[in-house]
């Protein structure tokens, strides 16, 4: 296991993490656009955002450690509808990969949302290319496919999005606000 994660929105003085981050990545870049990470693929994941959503509903959080960015988080608040909040991206820098990075990123993010009141849903989309990399992590996390699959086009990549999402579940007596769901257990 790494070092504790601190969580925090990045700034235009993180972008050469960031973009070191997005670098290193370059198996992921390939699975979703077919092509290596652009050079400016930091400062578009910044500023990035659906058409006419504001700037305020926009936040992309760094993950730290003492090695430096070891994840990037990025969140839109209220985006398809105003009770969900979408995940752009959780990517994890590849040397803090399957070390447990990714769900306590997750789980600090979830801790984060509890100050959004009207988010009752979290949404993700897996893009098909990448999906036998995504779907485990995802699934572990409590997400659920959510709608029909969707063509998706990036660079070379023609392929199919789905969008998953989960609960955000509200605490009851002992329990804590950012508890993942577990998948029911299926009959032996």
């Amino acid at each position: 296991m790494t070092d504790a994660l601190r969580l925090r929105p990045l700034t235009l003085g993180d972008l050469p993490a960031l973009q070191d981050l997005l670098k290193a990545d370059r198996r992921y870049a390939l699975r979703v656009t077919g092509a290596p990470p652009e050079p400016g693929g930091a400062a578009d994941l910044l500023s990035g955002r659906p058409p006419g959503l504001n700037p305020d509903q926009k936040v992309v959080l760094g993950a730290f450690d003492q090695g430096g960015l070891a994840a990037v988080i990025d969140v839109l608040r209220g985006w398809p509808d105003r009770a969900t909040a979408h995940i752009g991206l959780l990517q994890v820098h590849p040397s803090r990969q399957r070390q447990g990075v990714g769900r306590r990123a997750h789980d600090l993010l979830l801790a984060e949302l509890a100050g959004w009141s009207e988010v009752t849903t979290l949404r993700a989309a897996i893009v098909g290319t990448n999906a036998a990399e995504a779907e485990p992590f995802w699934t572990a996390l409590g997400y659920r496919p959510a709608e029909p699959p969707r063509p998706y086009r990036a660079g070379s990549t023609d392929t199919h999005v789905t969008a998953w999402t989960r609960p955000i579940l509200t605490a009851g007596p002992g329990d804590s606000p950012h508890t993942t769901p577990q998948p029911p257990r299926r009959p032996r």
